[in-house]
This record gives structure tokens, C-alpha cells and sequence, in this order.
């Protein structure tokens, strides 16, 4: 089905039903509120992957004891330029702002800060601690991994998998409180949009998921029925390689596992950041006007299809911020579904205004 003629929720309704779960399956008011702003601004800016979808994941791992509700971020090690902290399984989106008011100021102070995250939850969409960043005013550069016990993609060659997506993020300052940010799995395909299209009964593109034979594959089920095939990597060895570095960052200095971890390490996140204050170097009005105009100089040039300009990372997300902020965020049958089975089991009222079939 073409996400076209999927029924529709208003940003503010969906924010309110999918903080009510979170709630109902145990996390506190105050994080709720905040995971489920932060899930809904995912599926504003057109990443559905990271959107609501993730409500009953979440609240699966509260259940499992894989996250944390109430969880304090504890500082490990600080110096004026950098710090280490201990996320404690607490919900990244909850951890992760709190980390970054950290480095800010040590960033602000001495031009450069740098951090490491270990055990925090799922950290969501990258791109927006870029975002949190860089319109501050800020360059950003994250990296995260799995805690090496998630393997969901196969090396070039390979037909098991050695690792898991290991995102990375940057973030460049623009005036106006704008930013360019990009944020990119170093699998194909992040994980999330495969099982979006699981749950929603489609198949997905070529070269990115193979089974356990290790042959391509359409069909989202060889990631998550019996026997479990993999994602392939983003631009075959190239995108390889930047996982295998994300991985040695992010676990290395966190303090967390790399692949193969102990088969009790957690599956959770670690994240490595650094954070630079453009003031210390050529100035921010610098880096401000010449990426402007390096970002309209690419989106000038000619396209081969009039009808398809030339765009930049981030436009498609802007545009998409912007039409389903006006007229709703369209969801899959199976994602409603999902959400409406799991507002029923914590005992909530499925809103009027949610849609149905």
C-alpha cells in the first residue's frame, strides 16, 4: 500500500495516545511525554522507522528489563573538555538531552568537547541530537552501536552477520535556528524500516536485506523469522568499514562491548560525540554563510529530470515536517494495529481520533 492512502493522525493526538502507553507500560509521566515528542517528531520529519512504531519496543524492554524507567544519568569521568557517563538503561531519549547540556558548555568554553555514552537506551533518530546541536549553534559529529549483541548485518561476501547498523550523525549550524544535518545507518537500510514494512505486509527494495543462504531477498520475514537472514552494508565495503570504525568509536571509548560481546551484555546503545563551538575557529557567521551557499549551490544544479530537483539531505524531511504537520502523519494498518493492541492490554481508551479500518 502507498503511504498515500494510509489513514492519517494529527501530530498532537498521536503524541498524547503514545505517551498514554508509554506511561501505561511503565515509565514515568515525565518521560513519557518526552519519548513520545521525540518519537512523533521522527515520524513528522517522514522516518517512520523511528517513530510510534517504537512504543511497543520500548515498553517490551521495560518489561524485560532491558531499559529503565527513573534512571539518573551518572558521570563516570569529567574534565573540561570531555565526560563519560552511565545512561543506566534509561530511555536515550531521556539520556541523551541530558548528556548533551553536559558537552554544550564544555564546547562553548574550549572550542572543542568530546563524550562518550555508555548503556543508554535506544537513542531514536539520530539526526535529532544533530539537530539539537547545530541549531544552537554548534557542529556535531555521533556515532552509536549496539553494545555488540545485536549482529544484523553481514559483511560483503559474508552470509552471517557480524555487527549491527552502527549509525553516525553530523550537524552543521545554518542561520535562523536552521540546521543541515545528516544521519545515515552504515547497514543499507536501517533495521526499523525493515520491520516497518514486516509489520505492514510489504516487501522492501533490492540489495538491501539477503537470506540465510545469503541470497537478495524482497521479503522482510528473512530478518525476523527462523532462519534469521541480514541486512547488507551501506555501499558494500565502504560502508563496512565506516561500521567497523562506528563500532570501535562508539564501544571503545564508552566502555562498552564490540562484537562478538558476552552473551549477557545488554542490547543497548553506547554513542561517542564530539561537539565543536565554531566561535573558537574561523567564526560561526563563517561556517553559516559558506555552507548556505555551498547547500544552493548543489540544489541549483541542473537536474537530469525536471520534474526532480536536485536536493539535498534534509530536504525531503523539511518538506515532510511541514505537510504532515498541516495535514497529519499518515500510519500503516499494522502500526495502528500495533498501538491499538497495546493501548488495550495497559487498559487505555483508544481515541476517537485515532483511525481504523
Amino acid at each position: 500500500m502507498d503511504k498515500k492512502d494510509y489513514p492519517v493522525i494529527t501530530a498532537e493526538a498521536l503524541r498524547d495516545f503514545a505517551a498514554k502507553i508509554l506511561e501505561g507500560g511503565g515509565f514515568t509521566r515525565e518521560e513519557s511525554v518526552i519519548t513520545a515528542k521525540s518519537l512523533v517528531l521522527a515520524n513528522l520529519m517522514g522516518h517512520d522507522s523511528h517513530g510510534v512504531i517504537r512504543v511497543m519496543e520500548y515498553t517490551s524492554f521495560l518489561h524485560k528489563g532491558l531499559v529503565k524507567s527513573g534512571i539518573d544519568l551518572k558521570i563516570l569521568k569529567d574534565s573540561a573538555g570531555s565526560c563519560v557517563a552511565d545512561a543506566g538503561l534509561g530511555l536515550g531519549q531521556v539520556q541523551m538531552p541530558r548528556f548533551l547540556d553536559i558537552l554544550l558548555p564544555k564546547a562553548s568554553e574550549n572550542g572543542v568537547a568530546s563524550g562518550a555514552l555508555y548503556h543508554t537506551g535506544h537513542t531514536g533518530r539520530l539526526g535529532e541530537w544533530a539537530e539539537y546541536a547545530a541549531e544552537k549553534g554548534y557542529a556535531f559529529f555521533m556515532s552509536v552501536n549496539d553494545n555488540g549483541a545485536l549482529g544484523c548485518v553481514a559483511p560483503p561476501g559474508g552470509k552471517t552477520a557480524f555487527s549491527s547498523t552502527n549509525p553516525l550523525a553530523f550537524g552543521i549550524p545554518l542561520k535562523n535556528g536552521e540546521s543541515f544535518t545528516i544521519d545515515m545507518a552504515t547497514s543499507a537500510a536501517a533495521i526499523g524500516k525493515i520491520r516497518l514494512a514486516y509489520l505492514s505486509g510489504e516487501t522492501v527494495g533490492d540489495n538491501l536485506i539477503q537470506d540465510a543462504d545469503g541470497k537478495p531477498s524482497n521479503d522482510p520475514a528473512v530478518l525476523f523469522e527462523e532462519p534469521q537472514g541480514s541486512l547488507l552494508t551501506a555501499g558494500g565495503h565502504k560502508g563496512f568499514a565506516l561500521s567497523l570504525m562506528m563500532d570501535c568509536l562508539a564501544a571503545g571509548l564508552s566502555g562498552g562491548n564490540m562484537p562478538p560481546a558476552p552473551e549477557d551484555a545488554p542490547l543497548v546503545n553506547n554513542a561517542a560525540v564530539t561537539i565543536w563551538d565554531p566561535q573558537h575557529f574561523a567564526g560561526l557567521a563563517h561556517m553559516q554563510n559558506e555552507a548556505e551557499k555551498y547547500l544552493d549551490f548543489v540544489r541549483a544544479i541542473p537536474p537530469r529530470d525536471p520534474a526532480n530537483p536536485v536536493r539535498i539531505p534534509g530536504d525531503r524531511a523539511k518538506t515532510s515536517y511541514a505537510d504532515r504537520l498541516q495535514n497529519g502523519i499518515p500510519l500503516s494498518h499494522g502500526t495502528i494495529d500495533a498501538l491499538r493492541r497495546r493501548a488495550e492490554k495497559f487498559g487505555i481508551s483508544v481515541p476517537d481520533r485515532l483511525p481504523s479500518h
